[in-house]
């Protein structure tokens, strides 16, 4: 409707809305369009929602399963699609599930808040690829004794079958009922929460196509119960994040409309507009976005004023609990604002002069629409928001059939360097090029290969102590690397024990 109108109709329609009417004819459209946006999400004029004291917030979903997987990994990317032509990224590697941990969070009527009410966790001997390598071990802090323990992918998917079916999560979807796990579902009001959609919607379909069967009925597909709904709690809070910082930019507006009052009577005849009042504040730039740090584990955690992060991060049990702590916290706040106070969220930042602020607040809400902005915040954090209906989804390593081997990736190794060559294979490998090479400029020169024998001993004497140099040089490399990698491992161990939470657990 607002492309239809002419520039004067634009104004009109602004100024009743409160708004400038300043700018050019597609300014003033777009800026029509927003204030119709925000007056539909808001509850109509005069329109009074029936609720009393002890009126409360009620989630459309009151049972969620948090997962936060850990998977084999290199920490090269040395796979290439051999039929495009490009290098492929991380998400092509054949990650295998090493770790599943589920922690299942139930909404809780009485104390309004979101309990833990059970704990599935194993971990899974991969197939494909069974040994880990340093990195990956050095990264999740999965040992190959725990995996070469554990059972195999089908096996934990029946154990959390059943664990699914005691806490009464699944339906079956079949008709007549065949009691096959694949058929079942989630039950309606149950929904996964990650850190990211990476878990269900690559991790899980890759671990399904290794560990399945060419006879499968579903072909390598994941069961229906791990094909989501899911939550991205990451890109949810995000989003709540901006659509709280759109709030308060509003809300200042609206101070500064109240605080600079219409006068007229200039020489000209024109409108004359006072300062606007020094109480109002103009919005940090620096606030208005969250940075890669922000949206990790740990970022969020802090955004939410619970951290910092509790465990060994990257271990999939501790990341779960924590990603579990976001869940918990969103939907306490979810259930404040329902009551008429939002806690908005914190993003620290470095003032001009060096000191580090906050921009958290609390916003006093209207009664009468507090029961609305919950179910906002709701639809934003807590509500399904990434599509996993992709589940056929194939990776280009993938053979013709479920379970088959890649034939383009190399073969299994724990370390893929290249073997070190001794001092011996060293000197004479290059004393022997060295023969080659006197051996060929007598060739040229049309002189007979042994009719100087000194010149050949000289020549490889030569080549062999080049020899033992470049490998007495590529032996301190090596230590360099060596060095280097441990004074890393020691930097993240050192990191990860400044980050250990100086607090019981609330």
């Amino acid at each position: 409707m607002a492309s239809s109108l002419t520039v004067e109709e634009l104004r009109s329609r602004l100024h009743d809305f409160g708004l400038d009417t300043k700018g050019k004819k597609a300014d003033l459209r777009l800026r029509l369009k927003k204030a119709i946006r925000n007056a539909s999400d808001s509850p109509p004029t005069g329109v009074v929602e029936s609720r009393d004291e002890n009126a409360s917030w009620e989630p459309e979903f009151d049972t969620f399963l948090v997962l936060d997987v850990e998977a084999t990994c290199e920490s090269t990317r040395k796979y290439r699609n051999l039929q495009h032509g490009y290098e492929t990224g991380s998400f092509q590697y054949p990650n295998e599930i090493i770790e599943f941990p589920v922690v299942l969070l139930r909404w809780n009527a009485e104390t309004q808040q979101l309990d833990t009410t059970g704990t599935f966790h194993s971990f899974v001997r991969p197939t494909f690829r069974p040994h880990l390598t340093r990195f990956c071990r050095d990264l999740t802090g999965v040992t190959q004794s725990q995996v070469d323990a554990a059972p195999t992918w089908p096996k934990v998917v029946q154990l959390f079958f059943q664990f699914l079916r005691t806490h009464d999560l699944v339906e079956d979807t079949s008709t007549p009922s065949t009691n096959h796990l694949h058929n079942y579902r989630l039950r309606r009001g149950v929904t996964w929460i990650n850190h990211g959609p990476a878990d269900l919607r690559d991790f899980v379909i890759k671990q399904c196509w290794i560990s399945g069967h060419a006879r499968d009925k579903d072909a390598g597909a994941p069961p229906i119960f791990l094909r989501g709904p899911l939550v991205d709690i990451r890109r949810g809070i995000a989003s709540l994040f901006k659509w709280e910082q759109e709030l308060k930019a509003e809300q200042n507006r609206a101070v500064t409309r109240a605080a600079t009052p219409l006068e007229f009577g200039g020489e000209d005849g024109f409108q004359v507009i006072s300062p606007a009042s020094a109480t109002v504040v103009k919005e940090d730039p620096r606030t208005t976005g969250l940075s890669p740090y922000d949206q990790s584990l740990a970022g969020l955690l802090e955004l939410l004023n619970i951290g910092p992060f509790q465990g060994r991060q990257h271990s999939g049990l501790d990341d779960t609990r924590n990603i579990a702590r976001l869940a918990i916290e969103a939907a306490r706040r979810i259930s404040l604002a329902a009551k008429g106070e939002q806690v908005l969220l914190t993003k620290n930042f470095e003032s001009v002069d060096g000191q580090m602020e906050a921009s958290a607040a609390v916003m006093e809400l209207d009664k009468r629409t507090a029961l609305t902005r919950a179910r906002q915040m709701e639809k934003l954090v807590l509500r399904p928001n990434v599509r996993l209906d992709g589940y056929q989804k194939r990776f280009f390593w993938m053979g013709k059939c479920a379970g088959e081997s890649p034939p383009c990736l190399p073969s299994d190794s724990i370390d893929h360097s290249p073997p070190k060559m001794s001092v011996a294979a060293s000197v004479l490998g290059y004393a022997g090029l060295g023969f080659l090479t006197r051996c060929y400029a007598l060739g040229l020169q049309k002189r007979n290969i042994f009719e100087n024998l000194g010149g050949h001993a000289m020549l490889m004497s030569a080549f062999g102590a080049l020899g033992y140099y470049v490998h007495g040089l590529e032996g301190r490399q090596l230590e360099l690397i060596a060095h280097k990698k441990e004074q890393i491992l020691k930097n993240r161990e050192r990191l990860a024990g400044g980050s250990s939470p100086s607090h019981d657990d609330e």
